[in-house]
């Protein structure tokens, strides 16, 4: 690897009497801080400075990682030019049977700094996590599915019969109509068998225009046969203005669902359970709030709300909020948590609104 007098001086700072005592222990921090720094001159093509981290997290030699190879493995799909959209934001790299996180940002229009670190475990966890947290929530979209189903295919079952036996006397119109009734129930049952790949929780965001009322009314039929059972009144207002979100509507839909079954549990054995969900247009986004009349949260407690494992439940794995953050992150979201012990909880997301036809 190339290394000239800009490195050279970097790393002897501590030896150069000619170097301020600041610079030496900007040096110091560099060289020993446990994130991979590596520093490019993409003019010269040459790597000019990496800390020892860099050594450590490829597990080899850097000397061994010239210009060429380190370019195209952290440089590849940043776009044209060093201020392209590729630069400043996160990038993952799959190396040796592990996984590098790293982000590159454009020192100068000569320049380029990575910083990079082994995420390989904490992708892991995450997973795990993810895993565990769509496992507590299957509960509820199976069993909606398993009520909703029931309901399209009696309905084309007896269409079907009800046309099988009267095909001879009824005119081509009555024959359509009822052909179309039973198109509108495979449609129906076409939605709930989708919403199984809410639990693909690897897939890649398709970030889309998602009619709103059309949304929570497929939602609604999800999670209402549960919540009935358990005595739960389940309320829904949809602002008329609050027509299009946009988002993923897999992870949206995972997002409600522990919002909801958050709710639900707050609700146990508690008079008049109810919860509401209602939504609103302001300042270029979507609101949903979900509000319950539940137990509350206490003010201690809600510090530690997004905390990974922290929960106040006791069969609770404390994943839920994690996860439901990082899915609205992702999609450029964001969510609040208001509660007071003993009369309810309400929680707001903000999702960037869509613009349906008119985009």
């Amino acid at each position: 690897m190339v290394r000239n007098a800009q490195e050279k001086s970097i790393i002897n700072c501590s030896v150069n009497k000619a170097h301020s005592v600041n610079a030496c222990v900007y040096a110091e921090i560099l060289k020993y801080i446990d994130v991979g720094i590596i520093i490019l001159d993409i003019k010269k093509e040459q790597v000019i400075f990496h800390n020892e981290a860099v050594e450590g997290i490829f597990e080899e030699n850097v000397d061994a990682l010239n210009y060429k190879t380190l370019s195209m493995m952290l440089l590849q799909g940043m776009g044209e030019g060093l201020f392209s959209d590729g630069f400043g934001k996160p990038q993952t790299l799959h190396y040796k049977n592990r996984l590098l996180g790293y982000t590159a940002y454009p020192v100068s229009d000569a320049y380029v700094g990575i910083l990079i670190r082994d995420i390989t475990e904490s992708a892991r966890l995450e997973s795990i996590a993810e895993a565990v947290n769509a496992m507590d929530n299957i509960t509820y979209i199976f069993s909606g599915i398993r009520h909703e189903i029931g309901n399209p295919i009696n309905s084309i079952k007896m269409t079907l019969s009800v046309l099988k036996n009267n095909l001879d006397r009824y005119s081509e119109t009555t024959v359509r109509e009822y052909i179309d009734r039973t198109l509108t129930e495979i449609v129906r049952v076409e939605y709930l068998l989708k919403s199984l790949k809410s639990f693909s929780m690897f897939e890649k965001l398709i970030i889309q225009d998602v009619n709103l009322p059309d949304f929570i009314n497929l939602f609604q039929s999800l999670v209402v046969s549960d919540l009935q059972k358990s005595g739960i009144n389940l309320n829904i207002t949809v602002s008329p203005k609050a027509q299009w979100a946009r988002a993923d509507p897999r992870a949206l839909q995972q997002v409600m669902l522990n919002l909801i079954a958050n709710a639900a549990d707050a609700l146990a054995g508690r008079d008049d359970p109810r919860i509401q969900i209602s939504t609103v247009k302001k300042d270029g986004l979507i609101w949903i709030d979900v509000e319950d009349n539940g137990v509350g949260i206490p003010s201690e407690a809600q510090k530690n709300l997004f905390k990974p494992f922290y929960t106040t439940k006791p069969n609770g794995t404390g994943l839920g909020l994690v996860i439901t953050k990082k899915m609205l992150a992702n999609m450029y979201s964001r969510i609040g948590v208001m509660s007071q012990e003993g009369k309810g909880t309400t929680v707001t997301i903000s999702i960037p609104e869509g613009r349906g036809g008119n985009a």
